[in-house]
Order: structure tokens, then sequence, then C-alpha cells
């Protein structure tokens, strides 16, 4: 008896105490907010960066409006012609619009990025939840499984499985989704383990809040930030995949538009057409250096770690 109203002190203590930490994570929340918001907008690099993806995602909305020929419609005289007044980026090998071309080859490189960054996002961040807020067996196996996949060469593995299921843009978001998410598993384990003896998140346990409440609610919100920086990044790096998939054959295929596409297209006439190998060349090199830009300055506005 004098046990149990030892602990029921200590407990209501833990309780209360918890709750006042969640009281007030949830009062600074928007202050917080805005002071990350206010850091990002110092970051010029960063603000250049998003200025270009804003365009460049106006682009790929609208491309019928912004392109100013028909992607696939062929120009017999054109062949290769160099870059005009009536096509300002000129023709490629068939005599298509390579101006047109890149507009719509924005649509493609979003589409998949964000896309695949989404799959690959919601998988890795369910799963390092689960490995960091449960740990025991259940963090070994995941630990294990997660291990396993970074193991095998992700460029290997994605032209063996592009190879069987067939080229398409379906199949590339799939496949790119489905292997690429160990480093959101990662980096969300470590953090979830780290939130699990917080006082607020044990308080939330001892009035009974479920797992999925506690790690919804109470845990995943404090760690976005690491989160939206990989999600960030990992659009770039996903658009560089693409973009070897389909230079090899085994990405998205003709007649949709794709840069990666554009450059395979573009190899055996690089000498007689440089131009077609330096648009999409470059329209790929900007838009990954945008992504990072952008990362680079959400990580300095919203991961505390790199602020400490």
């Amino acid at each position: 008896m004098s046990e149990t109203s030892e602990d029921r002190p200590v407990q209501r203590s833990q309780t209360e105490s918890g709750s006042s930490e969640l009281a007030r994570l949830q009062t600074n929340q928007r202050s917080e907010f805005r002071r990350a918001l206010n850091r990002f907008m110092r970051y010029r690099a960063g603000l250049v960066g998003l200025g270009f993806i804003v365009i460049l995602t106006i682009l790929a909305i609208f491309p019928m409006v912004f392109a100013p020929e028909n992607p696939t419609e062929i120009f017999p005289g054109m062949r290769g012609a160099s870059p005009s007044s009536d096509f300002w980026l000129g023709n490629d090998h068939v005599g298509r619009d390579v101006l047109s071309r890149t507009i719509w080859g924005a649509q493609t490189a979003l589409l998949v990025g964000v896309l695949a960054t989404t799959i690959t996002a919601v998988l890795g961040v369910a799963i390092g939840a689960i490995a960091g807020y449960f740990g025991g067996w259940t963090d070994s196996i995941l630990s294990r499984l997660i291990d396993t996949v970074m193991a095998v060469p992700l460029l290997a593995i994605l032209l063996v499985l592009a190879a069987v299921l067939g080229p398409s843009l379906r199949n590339v978001i799939l496949i790119i989704g489905a292997l690429v998410w160990t480093q959101f598993a990662r980096v969300v384990r470590a953090d979830m383990m780290s939130l699990r003896e917080r006082d607020y998140v044990l308080a939330a346990r001892a009035i009974g809040a479920k797992a999925p409440r506690l790690i919804m609610r109470h845990m995943l919100p404090n760690i976005l930030g690491p989160v939206i920086v990989m999600f960030t990044l990992g659009i770039g790096s996903i658009i560089i995949l693409e973009a070897a998939l389909s230079f090899l054959g085994l990405g998205v295929q003709p007649p949709t538009p794709s840069w990666g596409r554009s450059l395979s297209d573009a190899r055996p006439h690089i000498m007689r057409f440089p131009h077609m190998a330096i648009v999409p060349g470059v329209m790929i090199t900007l838009t990954v250096l945008a992504f990072n830009l952008i990362g680079d300055g959400l990580r300095d506005a919203l991961d505390p770690r790199q602020r400490e």
C-alpha cells in the first residue's frame, strides 16, 4: 500500500511535467515556423533556387500554353537546325522543336521527381517511425531490412527491375519510389528513438494514448524539419535517376518528352548538333542545383541540429 502511495505522486508529477512541455511546444509552434521562414528568406541562394523551381513548375503545369510547337511535330526541312528566330533552341535530328520538348520534358521530370519522392518519404517515414518507436525485435527486423536494401547497388537493381517490368513512366515512378527510401527510414528511426523517452510522450502514454496517436500527433510533427529537407534534396536525386534510366532506354518512352531521352537521342549526333545535348543537360543541371539550394536553405532554417 505504501509503495502505491509513493508511486502516485511520481506518476502525477511526470504527467504534469509532460503536459506542460507539450503545451509549451504547441504554443511555440507558430513562432518557430515564422523564425524558420525568416531564416530561409535570408538565404539568397535558396530564394534563387525557389524562384527557378516556381517558374519551372508553371511551365510544367501549363506546357501547352508556353510551348510554341507540338513536341512531337516533325519539321522535315529543319533537321538538326541551329537556334533561330523561328525555333529559339533549334531542332533535333528529326526536326522536332527543342524548346517545346524541353518545356514538356520539365513536366516529366517534376512528375517523376515529386511522385517518386513522395512514395519514398511515406515508406521511409513509416518504417523508420515503427522501428524507432517500438524498438526491440521490431527494430531489429526493420533495421536489417534497411541494411539489406542499402547494400544492394541502386542503379544496378533499378536497371534490372526496369528491364523486367518494362520501361514506362508509371514503372519508373514505382521502382524508384520503392527502392530509395532507406535514408528517410534511418533518420526518422534515430529521431524517434530519442523522442520516445521525452516527458510529453511519456505523459501522453500514461493517460492512455495509443501508439498511432503518439506517433502521428506528438512525435512526427517534431521531426518534420529533417524530413522536409530530405524530401527537397531527394527530388533532385530522383530527377537524375529518371534521366539516367531514360538515357539508357529503360525509362520514359517516346513519344513522351524526357530530358534523359533527349540526351540519349543526341548522343549519336552530338558533334553535328551539339545544341541537342546542351539544352537538356543544362536543364537537368539547373533543376537539380535549384533543389539542392532550396534543401540547403531549409536545412539551415528547419533542422535544429544544423543550427546548433
